[in-house]
């Protein structure tokens, strides 16, 4: 079926091959035509002078000399008669005796019946009409009145044999059709033989993309001088490779990752089933195995809320619930829930600032809680975190700083790439690496952005903004 759609349409090559040949023969159509045309008029113009002028001669002499038929007789009888080029016929009839003069052989070679009825006295003089005869000749014929006032109501035919003219313009018919076949055939050839050179650049970029494999991502098309239109497309190409790698390494990771997230707690929970059914175990025994077994739930099932959170962001599927709240009002909320936590840990749990935000109270209140568990768990007793909260006319900035164990530098890049955990002072990592991914995936749901930064020994700052309407700048955060 994809073969037959293939053949079905035709191929480049082929499209700028015929685009080349209907190109030529529209071009040569149309300036053939306009020869033609003015040829044949130039050629009808000519004629029709030269019929009007012999009838105002014959006219003319029958006018001024009335007495002398000799001159009308050398005009309309001799003269013809001695014309060889261009044949032409003329006739002179009076209503009372009929023909008085007529060219010799004109009877034969056109008769009276092929001429139009004279036109009405003063009337002006008409136009020449054309007429085939069975002898395959054409003329321009002609009838006129002499002057009337003096001649009697005469009447002049004139007929002036234009084959000749006929023949010339059917030369020039074939000779037009001709020109317009070679050219649609020269143009087609030289139209598929530069489409054909032309199109070697991208014969080349589609061999090099079929080196392209789930192996070989690494492929790039880009490095060759390519011509400046396919220039472009090599560039996109190469970016969409290597957006294409990055996505993919990163599904490689994310899949090792979460396979080891969940082979974890799920080992634990087999290990303690196991030694928990070893031996008989006293009511007491089999409590703490079912307490220690509902923690492992706890962290499954926040570990896949997390990764579900994270899909339906991504898919822009989340759905915002978004009000006008005081920021100072939630941070306080935040800090009353970790208070507990905080005391536990020997850890100062502050708020500073005010300001009104329009965010998803839900989510808002998600990622500061984030962000302040990811805060104590990071700071040692007698340590210090602080919310707080900036408003100005673009949005509002959230800040989470801490006096904890700090981030090296060169983990500052990384830390909102899902499952990836930086380590802490003791130099082992801690959590899930989803924490700081679900803020800045809140962050870009409300059109905002978050960043981090810090050093070693010194504590860490998360800004978390969010702007004053619906949209506004969204960064990527793993690129900051």
């Amino acid at each position: 079926m994809i073969s037959a759609a293939r053949r079905s349409v035709p191929s480049l090559r082929m499209r700028l091959t015929a685009y080349f040949g209907a190109s030529t023969m529209l071009i040569l159509s149309v300036a053939g035509t306009v020869l033609y045309a003015n040829l044949s008029l130039g050629l009808r113009s000519e004629d029709a002078t030269v019929i009007r002028g012999k009838a105002e001669v014959v006219r003319g002499i029958l006018a001024r000399y009335p007495d002398q038929p000799e001159m009308l007789e050398e005009e309309v009888v001799l003269e013809p008669a001695v014309r060889i080029i261009q044949p032409y016929f003329a006739r002179v009839l009076d209503p009372a005796v009929g023909t008085l003069y007529e060219t010799p052989g004109m009877s034969e070679a056109i008769p009276s019946a092929a001429f139009l009825p004279p036109p009405a006295s003063g009337a002006a003089d008409p136009d020449p009409t054309t007429r085939h005869t069975p002898g395959g000749r054409i003329f321009l014929v002609l009838t006129v009145r002499a002057t009337p006032e003096r001649e009697g109501g005469r009447t002049i035919q004139v007929a002036l044999d234009v084959t000749r003219d006929a023949l010339i313009l059917a030369r020039q018919r074939r000779l037009l059709i001709a020109l317009i076949l070679l050219g649609v055939a020269i143009s087609g050839t030289a139209g598929y033989l530069t489409a054909r050179r032309g199109l070697r650049p991208l014969a080349r970029i589609t061999e090099a993309t079929q080196r392209v494999t789930a192996a070989q991502l690494d492929q790039r098309i880009g490095t060759h001088p390519w011509p400046a239109e396919l220039a472009e497309l090599a560039a996109v190409f190469d970016g969409m490779m290597k957006r294409l790698e990055d996505s993919f390494d990163r599904l490689s990771s994310f899949s090792a990752n979460l396979a080891h997230e969940l082979r974890t707690p799920l080992t634990n929970l087999r290990g303690e089933a196991e030694v928990a059914l070893s031996r008989s175990r006293t009511e007491d025994e089999y409590r703490e195995v079912l307490e220690s077994a509902l923690e492992e739930y706890d962290r499954l099932t926040r570990l896949i809320d997390r990764l579900l959170f994270l899909a339906r962001a991504d898919a822009g599927a989340a759905d915002l619930e978004r009000r006008r709240l005081s920021a100072r009002d939630e941070m306080e909320a935040v800090r009353d829930y970790y208070a507990s936590v905080a005391d536990e840990r020997g850890v100062a749990l502050l708020c500073r600032g005010q300001a009104d935000v329009v965010a998803d109270p839900m989510l808002l209140r998600r990622a500061l809680g984030n962000l302040v568990a990811n805060a104590l768990e990071h700071t040692p007793a007698g340590g210090e975190v602080t919310l707080s909260a900036c408003g100005d006319s673009d949005g509002v900035r959230f800040v989470v700083a801490d006096t904890g164990h700090g981030i090296d530098e060169a983990d500052v890049p990384h830390v909102f790439e899902r499952f990836y955990r930086s380590t802490d002072g003791g130099g082992t990592a801690s959590g899930t690496g989803l924490g700081l991914p679900l803020v800045a995936s809140i962050a870009r749901l409300h059109g905002g952005w978050a960043s981090l930064s810090g050093t070693p020994d010194k504590g860490t700052s998360v800004t978390l903004f969010l702007p004053r309407t619906s949209t506004g700048p969204t960064r990527d955060m793993t690129a900051l």
